[in-house]
């Protein structure tokens, strides 16, 4: 077993405090900011959003409404730019307009309207921008029990070249697009496509086709996978499953039971979704009876309860990385801890980030995150 640190360093961690006045506000946005790096969101947009809020309030419709319209602005700019056929300019205005529109909705009541507004506006420009890239990403359909999983595969360019291909699942209801900014960008850069679906529990699956979150999420990764190894870009051989978030128990449940996947990542570990998240973390609760299709707290604890690697972890006997923060006020990272002890495999590698990096998902050091991500899979798909 590997395992790395990095170093612990007060001056190393400092949450940038756009909303000192709210915690949760001021994670999510650095969530957002970490995006920057990769086109997902401007700088100074963000800070001239976050100005108009103020450092005072805390009114979730203050939130909503400045982010949608920061969001609707830099649409506009992308589709004037469009319009004068300039197109590196109208793609990355629609991509970060994107982000925007997923930032500006985070905070409302999981059945607010307005949700499944900002989603559909927010995609659209994301594909729009998509559709600008040559091909490079792709919008795809994968059938699933009747129903539809929509997403996109990524590729390093459209050469057709058959490549190892990662799976990368998201959270708690993260949309498919914002995965392309939350180290989706990094796959293709090394040569690998990349996959970003919504699965049951998360964006359009939740949205409009009543798919719920599931235990046995070995199910639509296998869809996933079945429709996978028919194209002729991808290397059946070298699938790798990458999971984030709530995802950290997605990819290495769905790893455990199918064998076409030859390593797996959880960028956050956890053993129970009910004790490491749901009851760790009491703000996300609405959200997690939401995608659990759960009427009330009582049958979700009864169906989270069913999210748990207890019996799991020592199935999985190929390449196992885990990623956790120390100070990850989301997900327990005693979690994470049970999970790597309950491994047998001999490939484990472990990043505990106590310091720069030790934020959920550590914002805080993303770029570092996501390439070390991106590089365990290069070397072992």
């Amino acid at each position: 077993m590997s395992e790395t640190s990095a170093a612990s360093n007060e001056d190393a961690l400092s949450i940038i405090e756009l909303f000192p006045q709210d915690e949760d506000w001021s994670l999510q946005t650095m969530r957002l900011l970490a995006q920057v790096a990769v086109g997902g969101a401007d700088l100074f947009e963000c800070a001239r959003t976050a100005a108009r809020i103020g450092d005072q309030t805390t009114d979730g419709e203050v939130w909503h409404r400045e982010w949608n319209r920061t969001a609707q602005e830099v649409a506009a700019q992308g589709q004037a730019a469009l319009d004068r056929g300039d197109i590196t300019t109208a793609r990355r205005a629609l991509f970060r307009s994107c982000s925007y529109y997923r930032h500006s909705e985070f905070f409302l009541s999981s059945h607010d309207p307005r949700r499944a507004e900002a989603y559909n506006t927010g995609r659209a420009n994301f594909r729009k921008a998509a559709s600008l890239t040559d091909g490079v990403i792709e919008q795809i359909e994968v059938p699933f029990e009747g129903k539809t999983m929509e997403g996109y595969v990524v590729r390093p360019d459209n050469s057709g070249e058959r490549r190892p291909t990662v799976l990368f699942l998201g959270g708690a209801d993260s949309w498919a697009e914002e995965l392309y900014f939350l180290g989706g960008t990094e796959f293709p850069a090394r040569g690998m496509n990349v996959v970003m679906v919504d699965t049951p529990g998360r964006g359009s699956s939740l949205r409009f086709k009543e798919m719920y979150s599931r235990p046995d999420y070995e199910v639509p990764v296998a869809a996933i996978l079945d429709f996978l190894e028919k194209r002729d870009d991808v290397d059946p051989e070298r699938f790798g499953l990458a999971g984030v978030s709530f995802g950290g128990y997605y990819a290495p449940r769905a790893a455990a039971f199918e064998p076409r996947v030859k390593a797996v990542a959880a960028w956050c570990g956890t053993w129970s979704i009910l004790t490491d998240f749901y009851e760790f973390y009491p703000p996300l609760q609405e959200q997690l009876q939401w995608l659990s299709g759960s009427k009330d707290d009582a049958e979700a604890r009864e169906k989270l309860a069913e999210f748990t690697l207890d019996g799991v972890a020592d199935k999985l006997q190929i390449p196992v990385y885990v990623m956790h923060g120390t100070r990850d006020i989301i997900m327990d990272i005693e979690g994470a801890r049970r999970f790597v002890d309950a491994l047998t495999t001999d490939d484990v590698t472990v990043d505990i980030y106590d310091g720069a990096g030790s934020l959920h998902c550590s914002y805080d050091y993303f770029s570092v995150a996501t390439s070390r991500l991106s590089d365990w899979f290069l070397h072992r798909i």
